[in-house]
């Protein structure tokens, strides 16, 4: 790709004002529609996402590697000497890449923070709401980086893979160790526990596939049974 896109971190400042709580997601991570939501429950969730949007502050970073190695019989991507064991879905999904942006995005803690004041003051619904809205402003900052991304790679000829995380699509979450070893010394503002747990807890770490011909696909999540993944929830 003769080092089209540089390599070393770099970070993006988002105006949290380009992004925004989709309501049927708040509502689906509820388990219903939007037509089975009284006036109480969407009273509570309007001003929960105002609020919300004042008390995040979303950031992303990013780093590019060139000439990822493959090994498909064991579906493993080396990046700097670090294998990823990616699984059999991610591994077709990414083999074609010439480069790979790894990255991180954050909305911080004090949505985490808020959420715990509400349910140990004994609100627990407003907190769970609080939550589900972090866990969705967090995937709207992954997004927008996913979106400067692939505007980044279009210009420049390429194409760009959807994002895959940790702890989907059968790429075990303790790989988050390795992923963080290719941050190097900057952890993007994002701490590891040793269980692999992020933290703040509303942060998106993870992969896209840069080469020619690439594009970002509709997400196949009606084929997968995992219940806990966002994307799955909003795409099945």
């Amino acid at each position: 790709m003769n080092s089209v896109f540089i390599s070393q971190t770099q970070v993006l400042s988002i105006d949290v004002h380009r992004l925004s709580v989709n309501i049927e997601n708040v509502l689906q991570a509820l388990g219903m529609k939007l037509t089975d939501a009284d006036d109480y429950l969407l009273n509570l969730i309007h001003p929960i996402s105002k609020q919300s949007m004042l008390l995040a502050h979303p950031e992303a970073s990013f780093s590019f590697f060139e000439n990822p190695k493959f090994d498909f019989e064991h579906n493993v991507l080396w990046l700097n000497n670090i294998d990823l064991k990616l699984g059999k879905k991610i591994t077709s999904a990414l083999k074609k890449s010439e480069g790979m942006f790894v990255f991180a995005a954050t909305i911080g803690h004090d949505l985490e923070n808020w959420s715990k004041q509400q349910m140990k003051a004994g609100n627990s619904l407003e907190g769970y709401i609080i939550d589900i809205v972090g866990s969705e402003l967090a995937e709207k900052t992954a997004d927008y980086l996913h979106n400067h991304l692939q505007s980044l790679t279009e210009s420049n000829g390429y194409g760009i893979t959807n994002r895959y995380s940790p702890g989907y699509c059968n790429w075990p979450v303790t790989d988050q160790h390795n992923l963080f070893k290719l941050f190097g010394e900057s952890n993007y503002g994002i701490e590891l526990s040793e269980s692999s747990l992020m933290l703040p807890v509303k942060s998106v770490s993870g992969i896209m596939g840069v080469g020619k011909g690439l594009k970002r696909a509709e997400y196949k999540c009606r084929f997968c049974d995992d219940d806990k993944c966002i994307l799955r929830k909003q795409f099945r």
